[in-house]
C-alpha cells in the first residue's frame, strides 16, 4: 500500500507532499491541472521509463518518494531523475538496477491508464489477460511449456544444422581428404620441430663439439696425472688426518662427492663422443625434415601443435560425414521425442486453459451485468494454433455481445469507447482479486462515459477498494462521490511560472468539487446535487 508521496521538481510540480488512505482514493482537477503528471512520477518512481525532460527547468534535478509497506514490511523508494541524462534508484536506502525495482513494484502496484485500453482490443493479448485470472493453478504449467518450448527449439535448431553441416561437409570432402592425406604423410611427432632443430645445431658444429669433448674426457679420466687421479689423491690425503678436525673431515667428503661427480661427468662425456657419428646424408634428411615441417607451418599458419590439431579435426569432420545418417537419425530421434514432450504438455495446458476460460466467461457476465452491460454475452474463442509457440498451441480472442439477439463478435469491432473502459476494469476486478498486488492506480478510467453508467463505475471501484488500496484519477462527479479520500490537484501561476498543488478534501471541501465537476461552479443548486450524489454513494 502507497503512504505517502513526494515529489519535487517534476514538470510543473515544485513540491508536491500528500498522505494515501488505505480505501479509495479519488484524485480530481481541471484539465491541465496536473493529474497526469502526478501519475507520471508515481510511475516513474516504480520503475517506469525516465524521462529526463521532465525534469523542472533551471533545476538540476526530480526526486519522487515513495513510502508505503508490502506485505507489512515498510518500503521506501527515491527515484531521482538528473538533468545531465542519468537516474538513480534506491530502494530502502540501497541502490538498484531499473531492472530490480521493475520487479519489486509489478506485485505491488498495478497502474491502468487509457493504453491498456488499446491492450485489450489486441487478441494477441487475451491469452495472457486468461492465464492471469486464477495465475496460481495455470503459473507452473506455463513455466514447463516454456522450459519444453525450449527443448524442442534447441532439438530443432541442431537437426537443421546437421542438415546444412552435412550438405557443405560433403561439397568439402575431397578438400578434407586431400589436406588429411598431406598431413598424415608428414606424420608429425610432437615438439620434432625443436628435436630437429637441436640435433642439426648438433651435426653442424659436430667435429668442434667431438674435439671438446674428446679433450674433456682425456684431462679428467686420460692424462697422466689424470684430474680424477689427482682428486682421489686429494681426497687420501685428507682423509688420513680427518680425524684430527671436523673441518678436515668436511673437505674430505666434499672433495670424495667432487670426485664421483667427475667419475659421472667423464662416462657422459664417454657416450657423447661415441654418439656423434654423422654423415652427409644424416644431415641432409634433418635439413629435409626440417625444411617439410616449416612448410607446412607456412602453408596452415599453425605451430605443429596446431598443425597436429587440424589434422584431429579434419578426421573428425570426416568421420562425421561417413556418419551423418547416423547422426541424423539420432537428432531426428531427438526431435521427435521432445516434440512430444511439448504437444503433450500443450494439449494438457489447453484442456487447463479452456477450464479456466469457462470460469473467466461466467465472471466476466457476471461483473458487465454489475456494470450494466444488462444483455451483454461474454465469450471466450480458443482455436488451435498451427504450430505450437512458447505458450502452447492456443490463439485466444475475447467476444462479446452487447444487444440481445446478436452473436458475440470480436471484442474490437463491438465495444465502443465507454464499454471498453467498463470492460476492463471488469477485467481489472477478476484478475486482481487472484493476484496480490496491493494497490491498484486508475488514470482517467471514466474515458467515454457518464451518466448512471459512470455511477456503476464508481460503486465498482469502490468495491474493488474494498480488498486493496485504489487510486483513481477522474474528471466525473459520479465516480468522485464515491471517493473515501478526495483530493483536489491545481494549477498556479506564481512569478511567471506554473506551480501544481494538491489539497486533502475535508467534508466540505468534498461537496464543493462534486459540485464543480456538475456545473463548473459550487452554486446553491449544484452543491445540493453533489449531497444527494454523495448520499446515494454511500448506500
Amino acid at each position: 500500500m502507497l503512504n505517502r508521496i513526494i515529489i519535487d521538481n517534476f514538470a510543473t510540480i515544485e513540491h508536491l507532499s500528500f498522505d494515501l488512505g488505505n480505501s479509495l482514493n479519488i484524485i480530481t482537477g481541471e484539465t491541465g491541472a496536473g493529474k497526469s503528471v502526478l501519475v507520471q512520477a508515481i510511475s516513474t518512481a516504480l520503475g517506469g521509463r525516465a524521462d529526463i525532460s521532465m525534469v523542472r527547468t533551471d533545476c538540476d534535478k526530480a526526486v519522487i518518494q515513495i513510502a508505503g509497506d508490502k506485505d507489512g514490511e515498510d518500503v521506501i523508494i527515491v527515484r531521482e531523475l538528473l538533468a545531465s541524462g542519468k537516474s538513480v534508484a534506491k530502494l530502502n536506502g540501497e541502490m538498484v538496477t531499473l531492472a530490480q525495482l521493475k520487479s519489486f513494484c509489478a506485485d505491488w502496484v498495478d497502474i491502468h491508464g487509457q493504453y491498456d485500453n488499446q491492450l485489450i482490443l489486441n487478441p494477441e493479448n487475451h491469452i495472457l489477460i486468461n492465464d492471469s485470472y486464477q495465475h496460481d493453478a495455470i503459473a507452473s504449467e506455463l513455466e514447463t511449456m516454456q522450459q519444453l518450448y525450449e527443448e524442442h527449439r534447441k532439438a530443432k535448431k541442431a537437426y537443421h544444422d546437421l542438415l546444412a553441416q552435412e550438405k557443405s561437409a560433403r561439397d568439402d570432402k575431397s578438400y578434407y581428404e586431400y589436406e588429411l592425406n598431406y598431413i598424415n604423410a608428414l606424420n608429425l611427432q610432437p615438439h620434432e620441430d625443436e628435436e630437429l632443430q637441436d640435433m642439426l645445431d648438433l651435426m653442424k658444429n659436430s667435429e668442434r663439439i667431438y674435439t671438446a669433448v674428446n679433450s674433456s674426457y682425456a684431462m679428467i679420466h686420460e692424462a697422466e696425472p689424470s684430474v680424477l687421479t689427482v682428486l682421489n689423491r686429494c681426497a687420501g690425503e685428507l682423509q688420513s688426518v680427518s680425524a684430527y678436525s671436523e673441518a678436515l673431515t668436511a673437505l674430505s667428503g666434499q672433495i670424495q662427492d667432487i670426485y664421483y661427480q667427475l667419475e659421472d661427468a667423464s662416462d657422459r662425456l664417454r657416450d657423447i663422443s661415441s654418439s656423434l657419428s654423422f654423415d652427409e646424408e644424416d644431415l641432409d634428411n634433418a635439413q629435409e625434415r626440417l625444411s617439410d615441417i616449416e612448410d607446412a607451418k607456412r602453408k596452415y599458419g599453425r605451430d605443429l601443435d596446431g598443425i597436429i590439431a587440424y589434422g584431429a579435426e579434419l578426421e573428425e569432420k570426416l568421420s562425421l560425414i561417413q556418419n551423418f545418417d547416423f547422426e541424423k537419425k539420432k537428432l531426428l530421434q531427438e526431435l521427435t521425442e521432445a516434440y512430444g514432450r511439448m504437444n503433450r504438455h500443450a494439449e494438457h495446458l489447453s484442456e487447463l486453459r479452456h477450464a479456466i476460460a469457462e470460469k473467466l466467461e461466467a465472471a466476466m457476465c457476471k461483473e458487465l451485468l454489475d456494470l450494466d452491460f444488462a444483455n451483454s454475452d461474454f465469450k471466450i474463442s480458443i482455436e488451435k494454433l498451427d504450430e505450437i509457440g512458447p505458450l502452447g498451441l492456443d490463439k485466444l480472442e475475447f467476444l462479446i455481445s452487447t444487444n440481445p439477439g446478436q452473436p458475440p463478435m470480436p471484442l474490437a469491432k463491438i465495444a465502443s469507447g465507454g464499454e471498453i473502459s467498463r470492460i476492463m476494469l471488469a477485467f481489472k476486478h477478476i484478475i486482481e482479486q487472484s493476484d496480490k498486488v496491493e494497490s491498484m492506480i486508475f488514470d482517467e478510467i471514466d474515458t467515454g462515459i457518464s451518466g448512471r453508467t459512470a455511477l456503476t463505475v464508481g460503486r465498482k471501484l469502490r468495491a474493488i477498494a474494498g480488498f486493496r488500496q485504489t487510486i483513481c484519477i477522474t474528471h466525473l462527479p459520479q465516480i468522485a462521490a464515491f471517493g473515501q479520500d478526495n483530493y483536489l490537484i491545481t494549477k498556479q501561476i506564481v512569478d511567471n511560472r506554473s506551480h501544481t498543488v494538491i489539497e486533502h478534501l475535508d467534508d466540505e471541501g468534498k461537496e464543493k468539487m462534486v459540485a464543480t465537476l456538475f456545473s463548473g461552479s459550487a452554486s446553491d443548486n449544484a452543491r445540493e446535487a453533489a449531497r444527494e450524489l454523495i448520499a446515494a454513494s454511500k448506500e
